[in-house]
């Protein structure tokens, strides 16, 4: 599925869902994300994470969520109307292991035009990562963007 390149925050309508395509994370990359944001030992050192509750390395909720983030920034959709963020609610139901691919989506959950400044709004958006072998959901995040109309 080919992503729009929306031209304005009124494009946009609670409900609108779009997929923003699949993710895996090797053991490498999540190796290097932990040694230099969240150097714990489940996310660096194999042995060490068998004795975690894990039971092995998983990759940081953050690698996740910057993944998953990263995937909506550099696709087309907001593109030409991001303004910025804000706020972030963030959920990790489960972990992402090594070479596990996820799909990736993006549900509108609200939008607010501003009163004081026509030109812009906001837009609550929620991140799905769900595991496609199982359906399990590793991310569910809500930010919220600040966008042009």
């Amino acid at each position: 599925m080919t992503l729009p390149r929306l031209q304005s925050l009124d494009d946009l309508h609670p409900g609108d869902r779009y997929e923003l395509g699949r993710l895996t994370l090797s053991l490498e990359e999540i190796q290097a994300f932990a040694s230099r944001y969240d150097p714990q030992p489940f996310h660096l050192d194999e042995e060490a994470a068998k004795d975690s509750i894990f039971g092995m390395v998983v990759a940081a909720g953050l690698h996740t969520l910057s993944a998953c983030f990263g995937m909506l920034m550099a696709s087309p959709l907001l593109r030409d109307i991001s303004l910025a963020g804000s706020a972030m609610e963030v959920r990790w139901p489960a972990a992402l292991r090594p070479g596990e691919e996820v799909a990736v989506t993006v549900e509108v959950v609200m939008v607010t035009r501003s009163r004081a400044r026509k030109d812009r709004g906001s837009a609550r958006l929620r991140y799905v990562a769900t595991r496609v072998e199982d359906g399990v959901v590793v991310l569910d995040a809500t930010g919220l963007h600040h966008l042009r109309r």
